[in-house]
């Protein structure tokens, strides 16, 4: 365990802009950082120290302490963080709980991260609505009555009641197809638009140069997130490792657990074929994000379905590949198995991420974090932590806050990141609680509200849907136990599959599997999701 006293970031995500985690050199905790007198008067007179949980990623030196110099100044606040690896951070967050030394604060709560546990176990303390009217109005100003009722009936616990503040999305379509341009030029080829079109387009490109065609790795929570790109070839939702199910957007089924069904066996095939012709990196469901780093800086990787822009790819791979050219596909275009249904990433209105409060903290510390809150999705604190300190990470060109050139941004892979300066340290994955300052995407997401416009407007194009669950507390319980364990032989069955050790086309093979989910709990799983989606949906 790391314990370090710097403050915590309830989150922003700037695509791969913040490098997370923090290195001071020392192990030791202090309860207050270093930092100019507070100036805080009346309300905030008394400092108050609260105890966060973060989950570090990767390493950060940090330079100067902004943020906590900030929450000392502005709210007299001091977060006393202990940190712990990404791997680890749930199940160690898991164990201070039921051991009643659970963290006060908690900067992102997920699902697939124990906060249904949370919830359940009653670790957590729910955010009434008449509080969030009157506490936190800057955070209903971000979204519509039709975007609160729906992020509402998403995100609510089974006893109706929300644990966690979701995030906003503000771009309904972050992800199309981009490649390096110049490889694809050199040797006179096309991007594909088929699944076979892109094995044979890659296994060209492979055998010129030596390269491995697509380099990413898988994560903790599964080692399938390494290939979830290539589900939305064959109509799933790249998604679905976190959904489990998804309604089809073309004929409004419902599907409980596809990737356990023959649905997904052409999947398998497609997988296997780029495995066995080396167009995957061997190492994909074991490798870290340094390794595969190391490899793209190297010069692997030639296509990525990703919100990195391409000029960041370029950055990436400038001091092996000097004439590296990403662009995006022309039109965004995807490839597709059928023709007449292709599905792209279409964002929910909300992620998954948010601050969560401990049950039975103090309600003069609730209503500290509450104002802190309220201020941190507010104008000034979207600037805050979207661009940081004036003058020090930005400053401002004809009214427009600009990052200093010191600085990464997500067109410049090279610079400091945020977290160098103490900001939105332990923040994790493409979400948060913060929404991006209005410039912010005018400035580097041009290219992703371009999306949101042409990629809807396509024939025969759908963004999956998510579907929406109303489970009792006793059968949320017993389908996280049932999931843990059929995830984890869907993992291991697949990886058979994919790196050949089993063949998803052999009618014996697939049975093996089969039997194994089943075993495991499918049928169960299915008949909990369905009557869950069919209860949600008829009330």
């Amino acid at each position: 365990m790391l314990k370090k006293p710097f403050t915590l970031v309830v989150a922003i995500i700037l695509p791969l802009t913040l490098v997370v985690g923090c290195s001071k050199g020392t192990d030791t905790s202090s309860a207050s950082p270093t930092a100019a007198s507070s100036s805080s008067t009346g309300k905030y007179d008394k400092e108050l120290t609260i105890t966060v949980s973060r989950a570090i990623l990767d390493a950060s030196t940090v330079k100067d302490e902004l943020e906590a110099k900030m929450l000392k100044e502005k709210f007299n606040l001091v977060f006393k963080a202990e940190d712990y690896s990404r791997n680890d951070w749930a199940t160690k967050t898991t164990l201070l709980f039921s051991t009643g030394d659970g963290p006060e604060f908690i900067p992102y709560s997920r699902d697939q991260w124990k906060s249904i546990e949370w919830m359940s176990a009653g670790y957590l303390r729910p955010f009434e609505l008449d509080e969030i009217k009157q506490k936190l109005p800057n955070y209903l100003k971000i979204w519509s009555n039709e975007e609160w009722d729906t992020v509402l009936k998403s995100t609510r616990f089974s006893d109706g009641k929300l644990y966690f503040l979701p995030n906003k999305r503000t771009i309904p379509v972050q992800t199309a197809w981009q490649y390096r341009k110049d490889l694809f030029d050199k040797y006179g080829l096309k991007f594909p638009k088929t699944p076979d079109e892109m094995i044979n387009t890659l296994k060209t490109i492979k055998d010129k140069t030596g390269l491995i065609p697509f380099v990413v790795p898988g994560n903790s929570s599964s080692p399938l997130w390494a290939v979830s790109t290539f589900f939305q070839m064959f109509g799933f939702p790249d998604l679905l490792l976190t959904w489990n199910s998804y309604v089809d957007p073309a004929t409004k089924q419902f599907y409980a657990y596809p990737l356990a069904t023959d649905q997904s066996r052409n999947i398998l095939v497609f997988l296997n074929k780029m495995y066995k012709n080396g167009l995957l990196m061997k190492d994909f469901a074991t490798a870290t994000a340094d390794q595969t780093n190391k490899l793209i800086a190297q010069g692997n990787h030639v296509i990525a379905q990703t919100i990195n822009d391409p000029s960041f790819m370029d950055g990436q791979q400038k001091a092996a590949a000097p004439d590296a050219k990403w662009a995006w596909v022309d039109n965004y275009d995807h490839p597709s198995s059928d023709p007449n249904k292709t599905i792209y990433k279409k964002e929910s209105y909300y992620s998954f991420w948010g601050p969560a409060i401990k049950k039975g903290i103090s309600q003069e510390k609730v209503d500290r974090l509450l104002d802190y809150l309220n201020w941190a999705v507010s104008e000034e604190g979207q600037l805050w932590y979207t661009y940081g300190k004036e003058g020090v990470t930005y400053e401002k060109k004809d009214g427009v806050p600009t990052f200093l050139p010191t600085m990464s941004t997500p067109t410049q892979a090279q610079g400091d990141k945020l977290a160098n300066y103490g900001i939105n340290i332990g923040v994790i994955g493409l979400g948060g609680f913060i929404t991006p300052y209005k410039t912010f995407d005018q400035t580097f997401n041009k290219a992703k509200l371009e999306m949101s416009t042409v990629i809807p407007s396509k024939p025969n194009y759908y963004g999956p849907i998510e579907p929406i669950l109303q489970l009792s507390d006793a059968d949320r319980k017993k389908l996280v136990g049932l999931e843990t364990t059929l995830n984890g032989v869907r993992d291991e069955y697949w990886l058979k599959f994919i790196m050949g050790a089993l063949d998803p086309s052999n009618d014996g093979d697939w049975k093996k599997f089969m039997d194994a989910a089943n075993k495991a709990g499918l049928p169960e799983v299915v008949k909990l999701r369905t009557d869950a989606y069919n209860k949600a949906n008829n009330s």
